[in-house]
């Protein structure tokens, strides 16, 4: 089981970092690169986990989210996420973001073997669905999520915040010509112009 799991990970990497460079090829796409993470409740299982994630935002309203996703032994459920998420921004109410997100990947399910679960098992696929709203803030860009995981029948709640690199002009709410929004000064790189 574990072998597979090392298989799946890597596998799942090496797709991710492939598409991690391809995108980040692009000298547009660094404005809309961030790196962050979350802290997560799962309502069902009453367990707390955290994961840390990419947002790459090749399009002005779809943006791509490699994450792992851990929630620690102290819990009922002992797990880990690898996976790839969609966000497609609704648009901006009052400089905050609404964004619907679907998201893919590998569960390794450490102590699948304490659960009456049947179909309970080490390695399983999952699929989520949520809504997500998000504030940039400078570089910063502090996000809350509610999603509902399809295999398990769960919802969980995300609180996360993420920088956004190349994204930056020092006004109250950032730039937000790389999430979409028109009409504020961007800033211009010297070392890609």
């Amino acid at each position: 089981m574990k072998q597979k799991f090392i298989q799946y990970f890597l596998l799942i990497a090496i797709i991710s970092l492939s598409f991690s460079t391809a995108i980040a090829g692009s000298k547009k796409t660094w404005k809309g690169v961030g790196v962050g993470g979350a802290l997560i409740y799962n309502f069902q299982t009453k367990s707390w986990g955290m994961d840390i994630r990419a947002n790459f935002k090749p399009m002005k309203k779809l943006r791509f989210v490699p994450q792992f996703t851990y929630f620690p032994s102290f819990n009922k459920i002992h797990e880990y996420y690898l996976g790839l998420g969609l966000e497609y921004s609704l648009g901006y109410i009052q400089n905050y973001n609404l964004y619907l997100l679907g998201h893919g990947g590998y569960n390794a399910w450490v102590n699948y073997d304490e659960s009456r679960l049947k179909e309970a098992q080490y390695s399983n696929w999952v699929g989520e669905i949520g809504l997500g709203l998000s504030k940039p803030i400078k570089c910063w860009r502090p996000f809350v999520e509610f999603r509902y995981n399809f295999k398990w029948k769960e919802s969980s709640f995300h609180l996360g915040v993420l920088y956004v690199f190349h994204g930056c002009d020092g006004s109250r709410y950032g730039n937000h010509s790389s999430y979409g929004l028109r009409g504020t000064r961007s800033l211009e790189c010297p070392a890609y112009n």
